[in-house]
Order: structure tokens, then sequence, then C-alpha cells
């Protein structure tokens, strides 16, 4: 150490602070000077006043006992290396001061000047790796919220263009104004109108990151049934699941399952989900949405597909902002990599808890469970006719009641607010497959494969 180390010692006992002093002047390990300060508050006064390297500070003084003065001091001055030099033999309280932001924890009587000098030289290094700590997490984070603020201006100055783009090109490509003439402008007018969506969906995912990123996302919190938020993604995705040679199934309870949540970002979250799992399910296979109450009564929402599957160490990259699994199929899909990290937000604003289960070829579930301040406890199915008796899901009879290749004949029954039919369970148990299985993992269990 450099220079003369500057140590206010904090000793309300004159002979424990001389012995102090002669501890360190046997060791003569560096030059030093010591201001005695017999009380708390003279303490604070020459830490207002006077530049010190180091603190030794009693617990048992005249105007303060205990921890509190530590935590006192370190509430005033942060940045300077503390050591707590006291009578007090228990480690319950060295613990304590250590928390407290105590750097060492001494005890009077129990060590020579060379445990006294090393503690202080430990001490005032420890602190200063801390504070470059410290300042390399707040430069860190600072650095993230410009990024993110700039991404979200960005995103905004791009979309307004855009849009223009996207809407001039609908015109040309529809012909709204008359014929074009020849037919290969109308081709460019329609590719163009189709980068600009893909390049929107890609900038609107950007700006949800950014915003999601910087604090800015805001909930509009409205009692929400869930089931409404399944017709209506089922039904926007249903032509792409068709086209993509998907089959699509649905299954919901008869009651209720009602969160306070924002519907548009209810519904990003599934459409989020759904569009992973059509995205890596090849032609042929299958992709299920379930709503259900789990055991203890909380809303459970799950997509599970029998695409290709992650491994375990896949799906911490999956979660991370434009992580991308490197597969076969996977590396032929467009996207930002921003699409299940936006979701995992979303969900934990709402209070849920996103969980992934998934095996290489054997697709993958995707579950959230509603546990926070958002559940609404289900009404008493009060006057309603009793839930139905129905197979279940891996029975032949279970497949034709709630899976169809779109295209099909469409059921007569409608959900509650959803502008198309779509297929519903008979009653939460049945949609849960095995209630205990739901309950212990969160994910349905292995009887359940789409097949």
């Amino acid at each position: 150490m450099d220079g003369v180390l500057r140590i206010l010692l904090v000793e309300d006992n004159p002979g424990d602070a001389r012995l102090t002093v002669e501890l360190l002047r046997e060791v003569g390990e560096f030059d030093f000077e010591v201001v005695h300060a017999t009380t708390f508050a003279e303490g604070l006064f020459r830490l207002s006043s006077e530049k010190f390297s180091i603190v030794l500070l009693d617990l048992s003084l005249p105007d303060g006992q205990g921890l509190s003065l530590v935590s006192q001091l370190r509430a005033r001055y942060s940045r300077i290396p503390l050591v707590v030099l006291t009578g007090f033999e228990d480690e319950a309280t060295a613990v304590g001061a250590l928390q407290a932001g105590a750097q060492d924890y001494l005890v009077k009587g129990q060590g020579d000047g060379h445990l006294v000098s090393r503690a202080i030289r430990y001490a005032i290094e420890r602190h200063r790796v801390e504070a470059q700590l410290i300042e390399a997490r707040n430069s860190a984070e600072a650095g993230s919220r410009a990024k993110s603020e700039f991404l979200a201006n960005m995103s905004h100055e791009l979309r307004t263009p855009l849009n223009a783009i996207i809407g001039f090109s609908e015109i040309i490509a529809a012909e709204l104004f008359g014929k074009i003439g020849d037919l290969r402008y109308q081709e460019y007018a329609g590719l163009i109108l189709t980068s600009g969506r893909h390049l929107l969906d890609v900038i609107t995912s950007v700006l949800d990151f950014a915003k999601s990123e910087a604090g800015q996302t805001v909930l509009r919190s409205e009692p929400t049934d869930l089931r409404d938020i399944v017709a209506g993604c089922v039904s926007m995705v249903e032509q792409q699941c068709t086209r993509s040679g998907l089959v699509l199934g649905w299954q919901v309870p008869d009651r209720s399952v009602s969160v306070m949540g924002d519907p548009p970002k209810l519904r990003q979250i599934l459409l989020n989900l759904l569009s992973n799992a059509m995205k890596f399910t090849p032609s042929g296979g299958e992709v299920l949405v379930t709503l259900a109450m789990d055991p203890g009564g909380c809303p459970l929402l799950a997509v599970r597909d029998s695409g290709i599957g992650m491994k375990p160490d896949d799906i911490p990259r999956a979660l991370a902002p434009f992580g991308q699994i490197d597969s076969g199929l996977s590396r032929c899909q467009e996207g930002t990599g921003l699409g299940l990290p936006i979701t995992q937000r979303f969900a934990e604003l709402h209070g849920a808890v996103l969980d992934i289960m998934s095996q290489p070829g054997r697709g993958t579930t995707i579950s959230l469970r509603f546990v926070g301040a958002g559940a609404i406890p289900a009404a008493p199915l009060s006057g309603a006719d009793p839930p139905r008796e129905r197979p279940p899901l891996g029975s032949s009879g279970e497949r034709r009641s709630h899976r169809r290749r779109l295209g099909a004949q469409r059921p007569s029954r409608r959900a509650p607010g959803a502008d198309k039919n779509f297929e519903r369970a008979g009653t939460a148990a049945e949609a849960l497959l095995h209630p205990h299985a739901t309950h212990q993992t969160g994910h349905f269990p292995e009887s359940a494969d789409l097949d």
C-alpha cells in the first residue's frame, strides 16, 4: 500500500485504543496515522470533514450499540472500507456485520498485530474490488438501458415509413386504381408487401423487447377469460396450419378461466407460442392448445407440438434474447430469436410462470401457470348442467371430438366472445388429462402424446 494510511478508530475505551495502535506499530507493515473518536457521533463528524483510508469500529459505544452502527455508517459512507473491532464474540453478530457491509470482523484479544494488519490490508483491497464490480455493473446497466432506448426509438422511426410502404404496395398489388399492365409489376408489388410485413413483424418484436428491457411495458389489466384468448388465437392461425399441413387441436373447459390481464398481450403470448410450435413442426405434425385449472386452482395454459424438440442444454439458449437453436429445421426458419424472451417477460408481468419440457424428435410443451395476483378464482357452476363425462384424449373418440384437419366442418358450439367456432372439453379435469402429474410438473404427461 502506497502512502500513509489514515485510520479512523471509533472506540470508547482508551486502553483498547492504545493497544490497537501498539499492535500495528509493532508489526510495522505500513505507515499509518490513527485518528481516535470516542463516540459514534464524533466518528461520523470526522468522516464528514476528513479523508480516511479505513474505519475500525467498536459495536459498544456510549451513543450506539450493535449492528445498527454498521448499517448507519454504511448508509452514509458506503465508499470507505470498514472493519468491526469489538469485544462481542458472537458468530451471528459477525455474520450480521458482514451482511450489513463490513469487510471484516475481529474480536478484541483474539489475535496479534499481524492479524489486525492483515485484516486492514485485506479489507481495503476487498472494498476496492467490490467498488469496481459495482461500477462495472452500473455501467453495464446504463449501457443496456441506452441500447434499449435506442432500439425503441429506432423501431418507432422505422415503422412510420414502413407502414407507408406496406399500404401503397397493398394498393398496387390489389390494382385498386386500375390494371397495372405487366403482370410482373403485380408480382413485384406482392413481394414488396410480403417483405414489408415480415420486416414490420421483426421491428415490432424488437420494439416489444426493447420496451420490456427498459421497463416501459405497461399492462392495462382487466378481467379476461382465457377461453376467449384461445378461441381468437386458434382462429388466427388455422389457415396457416392448413397451408403448412399441420393438425391443430384445442381443449378448454366449459366454465370460465379468468385472470386479471392485458388481453392484447395475453393474445401475443399465445400467438408467439403457436408460431414457435408451427415453425418447428414438420408437415403432418400436430399442435395442441390446452387450457385448464390445475389442482391448486391456478389457470394453466399449454401449447404442445410434435415437432423437432430441443435438448435440455438448448432451452436456456431459446429463452435468451436473439437465441437461435442450431438444428436442421430451425436454421431454415426466419425469426429474430425474440419470441420466447418476449413471451417470458409478458408472462412474468401477468404473474405467470413459464416452463418448457422438450425432447429431440418428440416435440415440445410450453406451459404457463398463472400463480400470481392475476389469477381469478373460478365462479361456481350455479344452475349449470353437470360436466359431461367424455373419453380421455388418448382414445379415438376423443381424437375425433377434439382434433381435426383444418378445413373440415366446424362444430356448432361457440366460446363466449369468440369470433369463430371452436371445440371445448367438458371439464377442467378432462383437459388436464392426469391432474396429479400436471400439478407436480406443470406439463402434460407422456400419455397425452400427439400421435
